[in-house]
């Protein structure tokens, strides 16, 4: 894996990483202070050897007993890589200096990390009233946004952002982009990074920042461009090859997306996200069995607390009913209703697919209905249920299933023309068609591009897809 931080590059920190594994290998020790040992626990942990990590720093806790960075950092351990919350908090009171800034900001975290962000708020608050010394008050004030904005708090991340009267500094303008990104404020997050990146048109960080405010706002090829740059900065760059990927996924350019995939799982060999992302494209592409070979790679490589766990058993449902391995599908589907975060019916969609896929039309349609009852009609849910349909070829259903879907659709629904379109085409309803396209490109021009992007030429815009249907008759 490629390091970027330039740190772990200094010739500083590499005579001390020397000296600490030498005395490893030949069991003496060495004297290093006790953040230098916790950049070697963390250098460990960059470069994905977690029991090294844990040794480094439970020996440097051994050494200075009460020494605030190895406590924080074994604490974080505990908290974001083994769960425990009780254990992050055994660590963090073993710190003896509780006026911390690095303390406090410890405690707000496992706080917030357990669900219990407005104890957090509250304790902070608190904190910063107690501060005495101005420069740890504006630090403070920074510090605390940025945390809150890790963990996409952003009314929170705002709310202390705008006590700050730092306005001008590059801190307060990267704070500023980020939150105004995860408010969906794309066109001021792009401002924000624009005017850093004229400020330091050479990093790599602020071209990344603005290719995934861009791809949120669907500028897709903007995005890509954007990666484009940061990558001719740096090119084992992990944000901007997965960006790139990204864009060209969402572009339907499921080819070239997979070759950037393909870079990115050479670059963080330990993420399930570019094996999840690689599988699903070469599945796009009609290479099925080669795309569950990866889905199943990003499932050994995810833990039991992955954020992509839920996308990775979905996407090998469907992808292990479309081989004909229901059996197999089925021990996914009851995999997903074990998850936290599961709907229950999704899990009703699934099975319904399943059956419909063996032809056993009349227990699909149970489930199907039984998923729309149990939803209240959910849009989300019944545009599952025609996108399966659909997929087993039974156009004329679909078609119908569509239609319940966007007759009375509220303005805010932007989904699902792009599958009318198809299946008007396919059900030679020609004008239909023509409307359908227009509005699937009015509506959602990145679900227009994914679904409807076969039919058009691949370097066309679904912004001229009409005008091209004219055209061509």
């Amino acid at each position: 894996m490629p390091i970027q931080d330039k740190f772990y590059e200094s010739p500083e920190f590499k005579e001390k990483f020397q000296l600490y594994e030498n005395a490893q290998a030949s069991g003496t020790s060495v004297y290093l202070e006790p953040d230098d040992l916790t950049d070697i626990a963390e250098y460990y942990h960059i470069l994905g050897n977690i029991d090294a990590c844990k040794n480094t720093v439970d020996y440097a806790i051994k050494m200075f007993p009460g020494a605030t960075m190895p406590l924080v950092f074994r604490s974080r351990v505990a908290l974001l890589m083994e769960h425990d919350v009780a254990l992050a908090e055994e660590y963090a009171e073993m710190i003896d200096d509780k006026a911390d800034l690095e303390y406090l900001y410890l405690k707000a975290e496992i706080m917030i990390v357990d669900d219990r962000a407005e104890e957090a708020e509250t304790f902070l608050r608190d904190a910063y009233e107690e501060l005495e010394d101005d420069e740890d008050k504006a630090d403070f004030l920074i510090d605390v946004a940025n945390l809150y904005a890790d963990y996409e708090l952003m009314e929170y991340a705002q709310q202390w952002l705008s006590l700050s009267e730092e306005y001008d500094s590059t801190d307060y303008k990267e704070l500023q982009g980020r939150i105004a990104m995860g408010l969906g404020d794309y066109e001021e997050s792009n401002r924000i990074y624009n005017e850093l990146i004229d400020r330091n048109p050479y990093s790599f960080t602020y071209w990344n920042q603005l290719a995934s405010s861009q791809l949120l706002h669907n500028e897709i090829m903007e995005s890509i461009q954007s990666s484009e740059f940061a990558l001719a900065i740096n090119p084992d760059d992990e944000d901007a090859t997965l960006n790139k990927a990204n864009g060209l996924f969402n572009l339907g350019n499921f080819e070239e997306a997979c070759k950037y995939y393909e870079r990115f799982t050479k670059i963080s060999p330990n993420s399930e996200v570019g094996e999840m992302f690689l599988g699903i494209s070469l599945i796009n592409l009609n290479r099925t069995e080669e795309g569950v070979e990866h889905l199943k790679k990003a499932e050994s490589l995810a833990d039991a607390f992955s954020e992509y766990l839920h996308d990775i058993y979905v996407e090998l449902a469907y992808s292990l009913t479309a081989l004909g391995k229901h059996e197999d599908a089925m021990e996914y589907i009851e995999k997903i209703s074990q998850l936290d975060d599961c709907d229950p019916y999704e899990t009703d969609v699934l099975k319904g697919n399943v059956h419909l896929q063996k032809g056993e039309t009349a227990e699909a349609m149970k489930c199907f209905q039984h998923a729309v009852t149990a939803s209240n009609g959910s849009p989300r849910v019944i545009l599952r249920i025609g996108i399966c349909i659909y997929d087993n070829g039974y156009y004329s259903l679909a078609y119908d299933v569509f239609h319940l879907l966007l007759d009375d659709a509220s303005d805010e629904w932007k989904d699902g023309w792009s599958y009318l379109a198809l299946c008007c085409m396919l059900l030679s309803r020609k004008d239909e068609f023509v409307y359908a396209v227009r509005k699937a490109c009015q509506q959602n021009p990145v679900e227009a591009k994914m679904v409807l992007g076969e039919i058009f030429p691949e370097n066309l815009s679904p912004d001229d897809y009409v005008n091209y249907l004219k055209e061509n008759h």
